[in-house]
């Protein structure tokens, strides 16, 4: 029987997508994990988790050897940091095909990628803090630059990404990030302000691929954090064919050949500048956006790609689609969450998800994934269904315990 192989995985959002897509296409699937919760939990698609603990290269061709004396494995993959590009170079090895995992190893460093890309236009400024730099020197060279935006260069859903506004602050977190890892170079950018969008693409021998344009809503609190993603069939053409074009512009510098990606984007000045750039789907909901805007599985032509498939994705139909993710603002032992059949009965609503656990300890975000859930709106005019989602999140509300 043909199986899939998925390196590690999380129990919801696009981990969880790709993963029905994989079933769907009717494929015997396997997880290699070193997260042991794995063992505990339910996937019903999912027909073997093999645990390992430590997902290194040598390891996992062993393990893979001993996958395939039992299961024609078709493809290997994975839709989760850091283990996207040895995921797809494992690929390559064992499945026959050529994904572009030499470009994606250079997406998952951000120095890498901005020094594959410093002569582009669509680059910003940047300067990288090397790790024998002298603080002080580097400081000055600095002094009349603030506000800047500082970068461990293998940060993913925000971690290790800071706004620094003065001199003292960005010897405080040089110093926090260099106590954490005194081998890596730090990435230094400048501050853009303007509108940000993600650009979901896909690429085929080449040909490169739209499948959505994604615009998002950052809230400051102690980091910048993605708390709306809205998908509008209102959005202005010019935004949308630009953007395009500069997508388009980017991945053909990179030299793509075959892959999936997420760029996020900003408009600085009527200028697009890249943010950065992941060899992977984006994570949470957006398989699920996709699908409810337009009608196509994205997972699964992503899928198909690995497989040396032509994906497909043709639009069935536009709407818009407005997803709202919930935080807290303080910090507390979740007790309850009320509200979420409420919050499901607000108009226009189509999915409410909650990933906290009772129990669990809940605090204001300082990355991604202190996200505790999020609203889905759907319907024809973008106004109104934000205003669902958002009133339909007020409806949700965590009670929470002090931790003493």
């Amino acid at each position: 029987m043909k199986s899939i192989v998925f390196i590690e995985a999380n129990n919801y959002g696009s981990s969880v997508e790709g993963i029905k897509a994989a079933k769907k296409l009717g494929y015997y699937i396997h997880i290699i994990t070193t997260r042991k919760k794995f063992l505990n939990q339910t996937l019903p698609e999912v027909d073997e988790i093999l645990l390992m603990s430590v997902l290194d290269e040598v390891l996992l061709i062993a393990k893979l050897e001993e996958i395939r004396e039992k299961h024609e494995v078709e493809i290997i993959i994975s839709f989760l940091d850091p283990f996207v590009t040895l995921a797809a170079k494992l690929h390559n090895l064992f499945c026959n095909q050529n994904i572009s995992h030499d470009i994606f190893r250079i997406m998952e460093n951000k120095i890498l990628t901005r020094e594959f890309l410093q002569s582009k236009p669509y680059s910003p400024s940047y300067l990288i803090f090397k790790k024998n730099d002298a603080l002080k020197n580097f400081l000055f060279q600095i002094k009349h630059k603030y506000p800047l935006i500082l970068k461990s260069p293998t940060s993913t859903g925000s971690k290790d990404v800071y706004l620094i506004n003065t001199e003292n602050q960005m010897k405080h977190r040089i110093n926090f990030l260099k106590k954490r890892n005194s081998n890596e170079d730090l990435l230094i950018e400048e501050y853009l302000t303007g509108p940000q969008f993600i650009v979901e693409a896909i690429v085929f021998e080449g040909i490169i691929q739209i499948a959505g344009v994604i615009e998002q809503e950052i809230t400051k609190q102690n980091k910048f954090i993605v708390t709306g993603y809205s998908i509008s069939s209102e959005m202005d053409d010019s935004i949308y064919s630009s953007i395009a074009e500069v997508t388009q512009l980017i991945l053909t510098d990179l030299g793509i050949k075959n892959g999936n990606f997420h760029l996020e984007m900003r408009l600085v000045n009527n200028a697009w500048k890249i943010i950065e750039i992941n060899p992977r789907i984006s994570g949470g909901s957006m398989n699920k956006l996709l699908k409810e805007a337009y009608g196509f599985d994205y997972a699964e032509q992503i899928l198909k790609v690995y497989r040396g498939e032509q994906p497909s994705i043709e639009r069935k139909f536009e709407y818009c689609i407005y997803a709202h993710y919930i935080t807290v603002n303080k910090v507390g032992k979740l007790i309850s969450v009320s509200g979420i059949e409420q919050a499901r009965k607000e108009s226009g609503v189509i999915e409410v998800f909650i990933k906290s656990k009772e129990g669990q300890v809940l605090s204001p975000p300082l990355s991604m994934g202190h996200r505790y859930g999020y609203v889905i709106a759907k319907g024809q005019n973008m106004d109104n269904v934000k205003a669902s989602a958002l009133q339909a999140a007020d409806y949700i509300n965590f009670q929470l315990s002090p931790i003493l």
